[in-house]
């Protein structure tokens, strides 16, 4: 796996992993910040807290975040997490993926109860980091996520300009100052 995923990190593209996949972490190293460690929801044990986190940090020290705000809800409601997580590896965070995670761990749309809890953090995630959607909506309700998206991290700053591209069966929703999506 390793190996096929230098091809990727020879573009400079973040790539982004599951801690429980790292079994040598000799391995992953070379890859430095590219490596993007993402934080698990409750059905792993590992890397779902800040000091589970750290740990992963102290083993590829080089390594950043992919902060899953879904994930960090479900192992915290309250956000305590997510502002812990922020406030001490917030240097880290190369991309967040947002999205409403249910009982059964799926992405799901954001809804009024997620965006409040992801508005307590919103101002602590810089405006140039990438935020990829991770909501499973069907293409008619891509605009009304993107909206969500919107409200969830609304800072009281500009909002930012929609763009989409239609590439395949796959609609690009790219949007300016850090925002981006998929469905």
């Amino acid at each position: 796996m390793v190996e096929k995923l230098q091809a990727v990190a020879q573009r400079g593209w973040p790539i982004v992993v599951h801690p429980d996949s790292i079994h040598d972490d000799a391995l992953w190293r070379p890859f430095g910040k590219l490596i993007c460690i993402e934080n698990m929801d409750k059905r792993k044990p590992i890397a779902r807290t800040r000091d589970e986190l750290c740990a992963w940090f102290d083993r590829l020290p080089e390594a950043s975040l992919c902060l899953d705000l879904a994930h960090v809800r479900q192992i915290d409601p309250t956000m305590t997490e997510a502002y812990l997580i922020l406030r001490d590896l917030g240097n880290r965070v190369a991309e967040v993926h947002l999205s409403e995670v249910n009982a059964a761990s799926k992405h799901e749309p954001i809804s009024y109860g997620a965006t409040l809890a992801y508005q307590q953090v919103a101002s602590m995630i810089p405006e140039t980091i990438p935020v990829i959607l991770k909501s499973i909506v069907s293409a008619e309700f891509v605009d009304d996520e993107i909206e969500a998206a919107h409200e969830a991290l609304a800072t009281g700053g500009p909002r930012p300009r929609v763009r989409r591209r239609r590439s395949g069966a796959t609609i690009w929703i790219g949007v300016t100052s850090g925002l981006t999506c998929f469905s």
